[in-house]
């Protein structure tokens, strides 16, 4: 079934006396805002997991957690992003379960961006969805989860935090570690050029908050002077920024797994009956 003829259920059935009595408090809108994040549902837990059958498990999961708290839903612009964090946290618990992810935070973390040849590479690897996962499959789990909940869906260090059961410091470096090692990741194929060491620790020290616009600036004009002379620091930054942007990009429209769409008509189902 399309997500068109999907959507088409959804305001047939809502349409049912009751639909919005006391036991199904905007059940219609909810619904209809349900339909219409379906297809970013599935991106983010594809890129979560990095397996397909897990993630439209774990959509499933999610969307039963959403649907019997959607009394709590106030604001209709904000459901999206609701009903994001409780797919994220439902991947974390349906991780832990399985003993994927440790509990706590990390050991020492590497940060530092890596050398890359072709920014312009990176970045079209980046661009493409299916070579953004098989990269994002080659990372740990927790680097998995803070590059694409911070950087991809806008969560803050903290909120990250709480999810990985550590503090806001390691969160925050966890974030950097991440991107560094993504962007490593899909600069794999192309050798290291050979970069001159006096300057780049320094200005790849201070990278990852140039890239957030929290860098003071007495710093950014130091980093700045760095860039203009270094032959190698712009390109890994210049990759660093575009793999970003890549991640943050809206979803391309995707079709709808069957199993995803027969829980949901589930889901409305009983809550008509319900009422």
């Amino acid at each position: 079934m399309c997500l068109l003829v999907w959507c088409a259920f959804l305001k047939d059935v809502a349409s049912e006396p009751n639909w919005t009595s006391a036991a199904n408090p905007d059940a219609e809108a909810f619904a209809e805002r349900v339909a219409a994040e379906l297809p970013a549902l599935l991106r983010l837990a594809r890129r979560l997991s990095g397996d397909e059958q897990e993630s439209e498990g774990a959509v499933q999961d999610a969307l039963e957690r959403a649907w019997r708290a959607r009394g709590q839903v106030r604001d209709r612009q904000a459901t999206g992003a609701w009903i994001r964090s409780i797919l994220a946290r439902t991947v974390v618990d349906r991780q832990r379960r399985r003993r994927d992810l440790p509990v706590g935070a990390p050991d020492a973390l590497e940060s530092m961006l890596p050398d890359v040849v072709d920014p312009g590479a990176v970045i079209e690897a980046a661009e493409d969805e299916q070579a953004l996962r098989a990269a994002l499959r080659q990372m740990s789990v927790e680097d998995r989860l803070a590059v694409i909940l911070h950087d991809g869906e806008g969560w803050p260090a903290s909120e990250l935090a709480g999810l990985l059961s550590t503090s806001p410091e390691a969160a925050h470096k966890r974030i950097q570690r991440a991107r560094s090692r993504l962007v490593d990741v899909l600069a794999q194929e192309s050798a290291a050029p050979d970069c001159p060491s006096s300057g780049c620790e320094s200005a790849r020290a201070h990278a990852h908050d140039l890239l957030d616009g929290t860098l003071a600036a007495p710093d950014r004009a130091a980093v700045q002077a760095h860039l203009d002379s270094c032959p190698c620091c712009p390109a890994a930054l210049q990759a660093a920024t575009g793999v970003l942007s890549a991640l943050a990009k809206p979803e391309r429209h995707q079709p709808i797994p069957d199993a995803v769409q027969t829980r949901l008509q589930e889901l409305v189902r009983s809550a008509a009956t319900a009422s």
